[in-house]
């Protein structure tokens, strides 16, 4: 089976086809593969004249044409499609009942579709785009199957749903009223009282939801999914905006329908937090924005080290040329040069408006490092980072930044002008006509053009197909690419980076720890992370530094150490356990008083390397 898609966002139909038509070889044949849909003027490619010789997606500079080639087995698994040249999505997650079901897989490749249709806001077509498609035949379709019982309770509405979006930002607009009126006017299970203290909800009840920020707009909308009487409860991204400790205490939360019988289907990016969830995990592969593909459920260790290895056992398929393995801290620490860069003395910083004090015990960082920071919002890391960054000044302490030998020489310059640095900052705002490489060479220089730069940080993001993009277009993964890489493009010392896995994929996460590792040891630089994924820190950290504290009135950062030493406080702040899984090395929370989380608390252990 062959599908053509056609971005229409990246589109310039009229210029764009006219290339083409010169030439593809169909058209010179003598078949016209092009059609022009009025009014829109969006050109329409039949897929049944298409050869597959891969002259097209070369042709089109705007990297809005995609062709692919699929087995011939999946062409009894066409799912639905949007539009003749649109996304397709083969197969359904297979849900089992009474269960938490997981999915994980890349940005763009049907995770939030399948949870619209199993909620019944799309009705899948099977790729038939002359019907309007209807439940009827949806039952008849998945007939004989695990999902033929499931559709025919939707058709007799035996089954209730309730699907929290993965989108939250736009609450603010329709919904009027405070925390506790919204919840208040959902709540048919009278959990009031639970839900409030199940999410700490407590400080916000009584504020109003234009005021609210987006950690605590995604706590609402949990809240109000969770309070309704419903037999399956769909979760797209809860953890989204969260701090680690939120992200952890929503997750019990979720976990908690599933004591009372409920069905539980959850999209989650931070793997620590999906295997925490999960009792099976479907894998999604596939090309983004193009096409989706659906594995199997497996048990959520197997279901996660499959996405991880990139490899599925049961149709012998790798959907990616390698594995992810994380490895050791321990490992990690013996490859840091002892040259320092950068060192700090107790520091403090006193916000009078606020009432917000931080103090930070003293530190330093050397060559090849990257220290991680952990801790919950509104605690200071990013006040913490401002002030390394030399854009906010200490109330006391200073920050000394050290002259490298292989700096060029300056009689001229203080140790303060001296030390380059590099930072990303926690909202980023990249809005305008510029286009990415436009914006990409600009912020990096030349460096963004060589082969070397291209194919070691910019093709892992697949940012070539942004190129002839407009920032002002990007999404917000999209941006936060854009971001990193063009941090990573500037000549500098010490790289600051605050959350910059916010809005990306696990797999996009891995990679943007792994470019960023392997950007530090090549320049001999340092680099702070702040960051609440957990699987993200371990992958990407040499040491830790912990703050804790009240949000919003006065935090506290420990000096940097070791990773273990770092995690074993702030998870034990938090009283939940890790472990470390054989194969792929990823950090698994360990299921709360099970067997090895009581032992592990026993001896003091949360964090384990082995």
């Amino acid at each position: 089976m062959r599908i053509v898609v056609l971005d229409t966002d990246k589109c310039k139909p009229k210029r764009c086809v006219k290339e083409c038509r010169g030439s593809c070889p169909v058209v010179r044949s003598g078949t016209e593969m092009f059609e022009f849909e009025t009014p829109v003027s969006q050109p329409i490619i039949y897929e049944q004249f298409c050869t597959g010789c891969g002259i097209c997606p070369k042709a089109c500079r705007f990297h809005a044409l995609s062709i692919i080639n699929t087995p011939e087995r999946l062409d009894k698994d066409l799912t639905h499609r949007f539009g003749r040249n649109g996304f397709t999505l083969f197969r359904l997650p297979v849900i089992k009942p009474k269960k938490v079901n997981g999915l994980v897989g890349q940005n763009g490749v049907g995770k939030s579709t399948a949870l619209k249709i199993l909620s019944g806001d799309i009705i899948p077509n099977f790729g038939v785009h002359e019907e309007k498609p209807t439940w009827e035949r949806v039952h008849e379709y998945y007939k004989g199957t695990e999902l033929q019982n499931y559709f025919q309770k939707m058709i007799e509405n035996k089954i209730k749903c309730v699907r929290k979006p993965q989108y939250i930002d736009t609450i603010a607009k329709h919904v009027k009223g405070t925390v506790k009126d919204v919840i208040t006017r959902f709540d048919e299970r009278n959990v009031l009282d639970e839900i409030q203290e199940d999410l700490a909800l407590q400080e916000i009840w009584n504020r109003n939801i234009k005021l609210l920020s987006g950690g605590e707009l995604q706590k609402l909308a949990v809240a109000v999914a969770m309070v309704r009487d419903m037999d399956i409860y769909l979760f797209d991204e809860p953890s989204s905006f969260l701090d680690i400790n939120e992200r952890l205490r929503v997750g019990v939360a979720i976990r908690s329908l599933n004591d009372h019988g409920k069905t539980v289907v959850i999209v989650e990016h931070d793997l620590a937090v999906l295997d925490y969830l999960s009792d099976y995990v479907t894998t999604f592969y596939g090309t983004p924005s193009s096409y989706g593909i659906i594995s199997q459920p497996y048990t959520e260790k197997e279901g996660i080290n499959v996405f991880l290895d990139g490899f599925i056992p049961s149709e012998n398929m790798r959907f990616r040329d390698y594995s992810i393995i994380i490895q050791k801290s321990s490992v990690r620490e013996k490859s840091i040069v002892s040259d320092e860069i950068l060192s700090y003395q107790d520091l403090s910083k006193i916000f009078k408006q606020s009432n917000f004090s931080l103090d930070v015990r003293k530190g330093m960082i050397h060559q090849n490092e990257i220290i991680g920071i952990l801790g919950p919002n509104g605690i200071g890391k990013t006040t913490f980072i401002k002030m390394l960054a030399g854009l906010e000044s200490p109330t006391s302490g200073t920050v000394d930044r050290v002259i490298l030998d292989n700096q060029p020489d300056n009689e001229n310059a203080n140790s303060t002008d001296v030390l380059r640095v590099a930072y990303k900052p926690q909202y980023i705002s990249l809005n305008g006509d510029q286009t990415v490489e436009a914006f990409l060479l600009e912020t990096g220089g030349a460096i963004v053009a060589t082969s070397q730069f291209q194919s070691e940080f910019i093709r892992p993001f697949q940012l070539t197909e942004l190129f002839d993009q407009s920032l002002k277009y990007l999404s917000g993964g999209e941006l936060q690419k854009v971001a990193i890489v063009s941090t990573l493009a500037k000549d500098a010392d010490l790289y600051l980076f605050d959350e910059p896995s916010a809005f990306l994929s696990i797999e996009d996460r891995l990679t943007a720890a792994k470019i960023i590792r392997r950007l530090i040891k090549s320049r001999k630089a340092a680099s702070f992370i702040v960051e609440h994924d957990i699987v993200f820190q371990d992958y990407a950290s040499d040491r830790i530094i912990v703050f804790l504290g009240q949000s919003g009135v006065y935090g506290k950062a420990y000096s940097p150490s070791p990773v273990r030493t770092g995690m074993n406080r702030f998870l034990g702040n938090l009283k939940i356990t890790f472990r470390r899984d054989p194969k792929s090395g990823r950090p698994r929370v360990n299921k709360t008083d099970s067997k090895l989380d009581r032992l592990q608390k026993n001896q003091g252990e949360y964090y384990y390397e082995k």
